[in-house]
């Protein structure tokens, strides 16, 4: 059972939590953290979901459970995922924002750094695999439908 913090349209912390999973009570919202990493080629390294998640692709990312921060969250999450340790000065914030129509605040954060897919070790509950795409390649991706809505939202306005 996860615990979440709730926030106001702006990101403020309200005293009030709700278990993961529930109604989120109107003019509230929960908090989740997004992060996309950029190599040398300026390729990105996607996910695709696990067949039990829907098997879509996206970047990683998560909810942040009660008292934790956004940074925290992207951090615990890669190291979920993927496996791999970052540290906070590898960990670019971009922006915090509310999701349009949604009760969901994004914190966006960009790593720009050269990742060895042999060295990943995937959440396969999770993940069923990761790939390093072009900007075309992802573009291709979204049109067809295939991509997190929430991810490509975050990638069209905040990344490219």
């Amino acid at each position: 059972m996860e615990v979440l913090d709730l926030y106001d349209d702006f990101a403020n912390k309200l005293n009030q939590t709700i278990i993961r999973g529930e109604k989120i009570p109107s003019e509230k919202n929960i908090m989740l953290s997004v992060a996309f990493i950029k190599n040398s080629k300026n390729e990105f390294l996607i996910q695709k979901t696990s067949k039990e998640k829907g098997g879509h692709y996206s970047s990683t990312g998560g909810h942040v459970k009660r008292n934790e921060t956004g940074l925290e969250t992207i951090k615990r999450e890669l190291k979920e995922e993927l496996g791999i340790d970052i540290k906070n000065e590898e960990i670019n914030y971009i922006t915090t924002f509310k999701y349009p129509d949604k009760n969901c605040i994004f914190n966006v954060y960009l790593l720009k750094m050269d990742i060895d897919l042999t060295k990943i070790k995937l959440q396969k509950e999770e993940v069923s695999e990761v790939k390093y795409l072009s900007q075309e390649e992802i573009n291709n991706i979204i049109k067809n439908d295939n991509f997190l809505k929430s991810h490509a939202y975050i990638f069209k306005h905040y990344i490219l």
